[in-house]
C-alpha cells in the first residue's frame, strides 16, 4: 500500500496547500481500509508524537492508497490526521534532514530517500545537523521500521522490476539537505 505522508502548519487548515513536505512510503502486506486505516495512524502518531524541539511537523496527514503499481487510483481508502504537541518556529522550508533507506545491497533501485522537514528555526543555526536532530531522525526510521501492524513491512518499490523490498537498514547524516519546493510566493520586490 503506498502512504502519502504530509507535514506542515501548526493547526490543521481547511486547505492542506500550505504543506511544506510531503513523501511517500510504502508498506507490504497491507491492503484495503481496515488494515490501512491502521497503518495510517501508526505513522501520523509516529511523526506527531516526535518532539517540537527538532523538527516542526505541527499538522501531519498521511492518505493510504491501495497499490496496484500505477499512479493513486481515486480517493484514499483511508486518511488520518495527528497534531504535534506544542510549537516551534519552523525554519525555511527547503532545509531538511534525509533519512536514507535500503533493501539489502546498495544499488540504484533498492535505496530511497525520505526528506525530514521543516526543522525548528534555532536547530539549524550550526554547519551541520546537531546529534538531537540526528536522534529525532533515527527514531522517525525506526518507527517506521517496527510497524507491522496486521504484517505490515515497511519496504521500497522498483518500478523496473515490479516488485516490492523489504527495507533493511536505513542512516541519517549530519549534512543539512534541501528539499525540493516551489517554495513560497514573494510578499515583496526589494
Amino acid at each position: 500500500m503506498r502512504f502519502i505522508v504530509e507535514v506542515g502548519s501548526y493547526s490543521i487548515p481547511d486547505e492542506w496547500s500550505d504543506f511544506r513536505c510531503t513523501n511517500t512510503v510504502y508498506y507490504q502486506n497491507v491492503q484495503g481500509a481496515t488494515s490501512g486505516g491502521a497503518v495510517a495512524e501508526e505513522i501520523a502518531d509516529l511523526y506527531a508524537a516526535e518532539p517540537v524541539g527538532g523538527f516542526t511537523f505541527g499538522a501531519v496527514r498521511v492518505r493510504a492508497y491501495d497499490f496496484n503499481g500505477v499512479g493513486n487510483s481515486g480517493p484514499p481508502v483511508a486518511t488520518r490526521t495527528a497534531m504535534q504537541a506544542g510549537g516551534s518556529v519552523p525554519g525555511p522550508r527547503e532545509v531538511a534532514v534525509c533519512l536514507s533507506y535500503r533493501a539489502g545491497p546498495s544499488t540504484p533501485r533498492s535505496r530511497g530517500r525520505i526528506f525530514l522537514g521543516p526543522v525548528a528555526q534555532y536547530s539549524i543555526q550550526g554547519e551541520y545537523v546537531n546529534q538531537g536532530i540526528a536522534n529525532s531522525a533515527k527514531r522517525i526510521g525506526l518507527g517506521l521500521m517496527s510497524i507491522q501492524t496486521l504484517g505490515a513491512a515497511w519496504s521500497l518499490y522498483s518500478r523496473r522490476v515490479q516488485a516490492f523490498a523489504e527495507i533493511t537498514n536505513f542512516s541519517v547524516d549530519n549534512a543539512w539537505d534541501t528539499q525540493r519546493s516551489r517554495g513560497l510566493p514573494a510578499t515583496a520586490n526589494l
